[in-house]
C-alpha cells in the first residue's frame, strides 16, 4: 500500500506541476495580449484622431484655396463653369489620395507578438503530443 500511495503522490505532484506550468503559460500569453491590445488601441485611436484633425484642417484650407483657384482661373479668361469643374476635379483626386493614405495608416498587423507566441506554444504542444 505504501508503494501505491507513493506513486499516487508522485503522480499528483507531477500533475500539479503541469497545471502550474500551463497556468504560467496562459498568464504570460494573457499579459502580452493585454499589453498589445492597449498599444493597438492607442495606435488606432491616435491614427483616427490625427486623420480627423487632418481632414478637418485640410478641408478648411481647400475651401479657401478653391475660391482663390476659381477666381484665378476666371481672371485668366476661363468660364466660371470650367473654373469650378477644374478645381473640383483636382480636389476629388487629392481627396482620393488622402483616403488611400489614411486607410494604409490604419491597416497593419495586429497583436504580432501575441500571435507569434501562441503559434510557438501550439507548435510545441503539438510536437510533444
Amino acid at each position: 500500500m505504501a508503494s501505491s500511495e507513493s506513486v499516487l503522490d508522485r503522480m499528483e505532484a507531477y500533475l500539479g506541476r503541469i497545471v502550474r506550468l500551463f497556468s504560467v503559460l496562459v498568464d504570460l500569453h494573457l499579459d502580452v495580449a493585454v499589453q498589445e491590445a492597449t498599444y493597438e488601441r492607442q495606435r488606432l485611436l491616435g491614427g483616427v484622431v490625427l486623420l480627423s484633425l487632418g481632414i478637418g484642417l485640410f478641408s478648411m484650407g481647400l475651401i479657401l484655396l478653391q475660391g482663390v483657384a476659381i477666381l484665378g482661373l476666371h481672371r485668366l479668361g476661363w468660364d466660371w463653369l470650367e473654373s469650378v469643374a477644374t478645381v473640383a476635379g483636382v480636389n476629388g483626386g487629392l481627396g482620393i489620395l488622402l483616403l488611400i493614405v489614411g486607410q494604409a495608416r490604419l491597416r497593419g498587423p495586429v497583436m504580432v507578438q501575441t500571435q507569434a507566441r501562441l503559434a510557438r506554444s501550439v507548435a510545441l504542444l503539438r510536437a510533444k503530443s
